[in-house]
């Protein structure tokens, strides 16, 4: 998988706002609306819900704190490991998933069968699980020369209906969380249409941009945004450095590798970085296998399609029990062969 230059410098490091001498911290769990942060100065501290706003991202890591988060990612990636081996998820592993997909695709994710029916190679018809076509289309009229007319515009409309109308040529996004909010005026989602902008383009920390999407998404349709729509706006356009979440296989990926805790069942930014952690770690090992993705929607494919539950051992099937032989009819010259006593 490419890695694109932003990818490096977007770094999910943290700092105490009130507490500098802690030094930075890399988030290693969320669980029960509560964030366990790992420190600088070796100390792991939970925060509550209600003081998450304490904990800023770091926008230009120094050299010795990108050392620090390399360092803690190695020791994650072990903990993982050990927890791996100690709990096995339901009987899966990564090696389950590898044969699960080799079962249906030879060579993997490099099998030209997988790049016709899932990248569209060569494909007459576009299908909705074409990958190549979604991002050629996303990023024509999702880029800021697509945007910015309607933007200056004021045609706020017109920026989500142009998100809705991508997102309903793949099958990334169930249909029922595409449909348009009522009432939908160009005033009315002005500020979601600014968010997707920035959302895509913007020179913010992610975790802030997704937030401010999440926000103004929920006064437009009066609902929390679900996983799948939260983030497949970002993943079909940057799909090197953001991934869609399919928050039910990617809850049984947190657990094949190994994860504490529970996945949030809620869209969060942090728990945003966490599935896209574990997105990336599946894309490492991918790659340590010969199998490197194009882009995180392999990953996303390869996720989907192998992350589910182990299938239970089949048990023999027990021998089929004898009919009884119909009892001869009794007479005054034979006895009854009834089975009752």
């Amino acid at each position: 998988m490419t890695q694109s230059p932003t990818e490096t410098s977007d770094l999910p490091l943290f700092n105490h706002s009130a507490r500098k001498d802690w030094g930075v911290a890399v988030l290693v769990r969320e669980e029960g609306g509560k964030r366990a942060y790992l420190f600088e100065d070796g100390e792991e501290r939970t925060m509550a819900n209600g003081y998450h706003q304490l904990m800023r991202r770091v926008e230009q890591p120094s050299v010795d704190q990108r050392a620090f988060y390399e360092r803690q990612r190695a020791v994650l990636a072990r903990r993982e490991k050990a927890s791996a081996s100690s709990s096995p998820s339901d009987g899966r592993s990564f090696l389950d998933q590898l044969e699960n997909l080799h079962e249906k695709y030879q060579a993997g994710i490099l099998d030209p069968k997988w790049a016709a029916e899932m990248r569209g190679e060569g494909a007459a018809e576009r299908a909705p699980r074409h990958r190549d076509a979604l991002v050629a289309e996303a990023r024509e009229r999702l880029s800021p020369a697509g945007l910015d007319p309607l933007l200056k515009a004021q045609n706020f409309a017109g920026v989500w209906e142009a998100v809705l109308s991508v997102l309903s040529h793949t099958d990334l996004v169930p249909a029922a969380q595409l449909k348009k909010p009522k009432g939908m005026k160009d005033e009315s989602v002005r500020p979601l249409a600014l968010a997707v902008k920035e959302l895509l383009h913007g020179a913010a920390p992610y975790d802030q941009r997704f937030d401010a999407f999440l926000a103004a998404f929920l006064p437009v349709y009066g609902e929390a945004a679900r996983w799948e729509l939260a983030t497949a706006v970002i993943a079909v356009y940057s799909p090197n450095e953001h991934v869609c979440v399919h928050p039910a296989a990617f809850k049984q990926q947190v657990k094949v590798m190994g994860g504490r805790g529970s996945a949030p069942t809620r869209a969060t930014s942090a728990g945003y970085t966490r599935f896209l952690s574990v997105a990336r770690l599946v894309a490492n090992k991918l790659k340590e296998q010969n199998q490197e993705p194009r882009d995180l929607l392999d990953v996303y494919d390869f996720i989907r399609l192998t992350a589910g539950p182990a299938k239970p051992a089949r048990m023999p099937a027990k021998p089929a029990r004898p009919k009884a032989s119909p009892a001869p009819a009794a007479s005054e010259d034979s006895e009854s062969d009834s089975d009752d006593e």
